[in-house]
């Protein structure tokens, strides 16, 4: 659930920044002010016995923060700022040193073998289709569905899909949530992206797939393949040309694409 900005509440505060910039307007150290608001919070009975620094701090806080028109400025200047993609910076990654623990492999690797068949012993084609249903086969342990209606390609955009990002509440977390999650329909952001290439990636794979085994089926008889033209070629692997050019359309924002379907 996400924070609550129609009033001051202390996790609305937290996120918009107001008390780390008081404490540097004023000389104190950082969480200072927000000290002391969790202390005067917390006076119920009112026993507590304010310095003059703290009752100045309470005063500015039931003046320009609470009070309802002021709240909502500051979170209209705190919204201002959630939006400004330059208030993002990302460290970049170093393989060597991850910032995180990877987690374990959880997919099954499919079934692939080495190919070790003939290569025409007769000579009577220049293609081998024993090859093309070969490499179209090792395609088909990849894109075909198990018992579940998966596989590895559907299995990892699913996971993606399941992904949370609750990185925090300041400025600059929530832009880094916005661009991995995006914001609307129209706005996919970086998973939506990636879940798009996979699925993307997935119809490419069964198109070449389909048109490996048209061309073999083809070259079957010698004679059709003497005959065969470069529009029946591209008739046989148009759409997977298509497919795989259309893999272009993703990773082409700064963010906020949408790809494609996802």
């Amino acid at each position: 659930m996400g924070i609550d900005f129609s009033y001051a509440n202390a996790e609305a505060v937290d996120a918009v920044g107001i008390l780390p910039e008081y404490d540097k307007e004023h000389g104190f150290e950082t969480g200072w002010a927000r000290s002391v608001l969790e202390r005067w919070r917390k006076d119920y009975d009112q026993r507590i016995d304010w310095d003059d620094d703290e009752k100045a701090l309470i005063e500015w806080y039931r003046e320009d923060v609470i009070e309802y028109d002021k709240w909502k400025a500051i979170v209209a200047k705190h919204n201002e700022k959630v939006t400004d993609e330059d208030m993002v910076t990302v460290d970049p990654y170093d393989e060597n040193n991850p910032p995180f623990d990877m987690p374990d492999n959880t997919f099954d690797h499919p079934d692939d073998t080495e190919y070790s068949g003939g290569n025409n012993p007769n000579h009577e084609l220049a293609v081998s289709t024993e090859a093309l249903r070969h490499v179209a086969n090792q395609i088909g342990a990849i894109v075909g569905l198990d018992d579940n209606g998966t596989n590895l390609i559907l299995q990892a955009r699913t996971q993606l899909g399941q992904i949370q990002m609750r990185p925090g509440g300041f400025a600059k977390a929530e832009i880094l949530r916005q661009k991995i999650e995006g914001v609307s329909a129209n706005d996919a952001g970086l998973r939506g992206d990636a879940m798009g290439l996979l699925l993307a990636s997935h119809e490419a794979l069964l198109a070449v797939k389909e048109g490996l085994l048209k061309i073999a089926d083809s070259y079957d008889n010698a004679e059709d393949f003497n005959k065969m033209t470069t529009k029946q070629l591209t008739d046989n692997m148009g759409n997977a040309w298509g497919k795989i050019d259309g893999l272009a359309d993703y990773g082409q924002g700064s963010g906020t694409t949408t790809g494609g379907n996802q």
